[in-house]
């Protein structure tokens, strides 16, 4: 197992536009990279970022929201990274936690021990127990979400971290699905962006999963947080009582006319199969929540792959209401 030594590189109080007067205080921790740069795919690369979070903490947290985003910059002007803004207004710490990766799939059981260590250490911070957690992310961070919830509630981790609450936006979940909508966009060309990111995403899956689906579907099935119509209770016993919410805009006509994608190019897919099998399996506390025209990215272009269409403060009433009634 590989260890990984936390670096603290600062900490001070700010005052944040949170609608309350009392100091936050903000906490930056780093180790250095392990490279210059990550490599996706042959002939493409990308910076690679400092591990470690960043702790943004109100004057008496009662609980922590987990954001798996690749970023720790809270002047990020997305719409995932104001989410602290209505945390503190309801006590709840905000963490941003990376492993330095921009695009890390936690292929490397190492890297959930990473994620572990600096968890388990902003508890520690924190005080306070380790199942007060709200894990959340989009797209792929919602993925990994998913996947070191699961780990945790397996309890492969040795310190006990346990999420009460799991929140993911139009994160991919099958990843033969996934593969496949992949391999169309490279070999219709359907979009530019599509062929690009299916490019690297199935090049990275291919050579850490044994090559494609059909090559080796165990693997691919065994790292999906969750594919349908496989075995529900097995494959969702870790989910079957934790509240899980999925966020997605399904908007067949904006990903047809724009991406060229079917519905089963799109995550909405997932959500819904995930949470219509979590319900089946007796989970009451997992929620489908869709949207209409609410997918904006930050610059104002539609995309209905955004956090915009999530609700920061109602989510994080919704974590507090999960802290105050836990499941029995």
């Amino acid at each position: 197992m590989r260890f990984f030594p936390l670096i603290l590189s600062s900490v001070f109080l700010v005052q944040f536009a949170c609608g309350q007067s009392s100091p936050i205080t903000l906490i930056e921790v780093a180790q250095e990279r392990e490279s210059e740069s990550i490599e996706l795919m042959p002939g493409l690369s990308v910076p690679a970022q400092s591990p470690g979070y960043t702790l943004i903490v109100p004057e008496s947290p009662i609980g922590m929201a987990v954001a798996f985003h690749a970023g720790r910059d809270t002047t990020h002007q997305g719409f995932e990274m104001r989410l602290y803004t209505e945390a503190m207004k309801r006590n709840v710490a905000m963490m941003y936690v990376t492993t330095g990766n921009h695009f890390e799939f936690l292929f490397d059981e190492a890297r959930y021990f990473q994620l572990a260590a600096y968890i388990q250490q902003a508890l520690d911070t924190l005080d306070l127990a380790d199942d007060r957690l709200l894990f959340l992310g989009m797209s792929l961070a919602g993925t990994r979400a998913m996947k070191f919830g699961k780990w945790c509630l397996e309890d492969k981790n040795l310190s006990g971290l346990r999420p009460s609450a799991i929140a993911i936006c139009d994160a991919p979940l099958d990843f033969i699905r996934f593969w496949t909508d992949g391999a169309i966009a490279m070999k219709y060309q359907t979009n530019p962006s599509s062929a690009n990111e299916a490019s690297w995403v199935n090049y990275q899956l291919e050579q850490n999963l044994g090559g494609t689906p059909k090559d080796d579907p165990e693997s691919y099935q065994e790292y999906s947080p969750y594919i349908p119509q496989m075995e529900i209770e097995s494959k969702l016993a870790a989910f079957s009582s934790v509240a899980l919410r999925a966020y997605t805009e399904p908007d067949i006509h904006w990903w047809i006319n724009n991406r060229q994608k079917s519905y089963y190019g799109m995550n909405a897919l997932d959500a819904a199969a995930l949470i219509r099998d979590l319900r089946l399996i007796g989970n009451e506390r997992a929620e489908l929540l869709t949207t209409t025209e609410k997918g904006f990215h930050p610059d104002g272009q539609r995309h209905p792959h955004s956090w915009s269409i999530v609700d920061n403060g109602e989510l994080m009433d919704w974590f507090v209401g999960v802290l105050r009634s836990p499941s029995k």
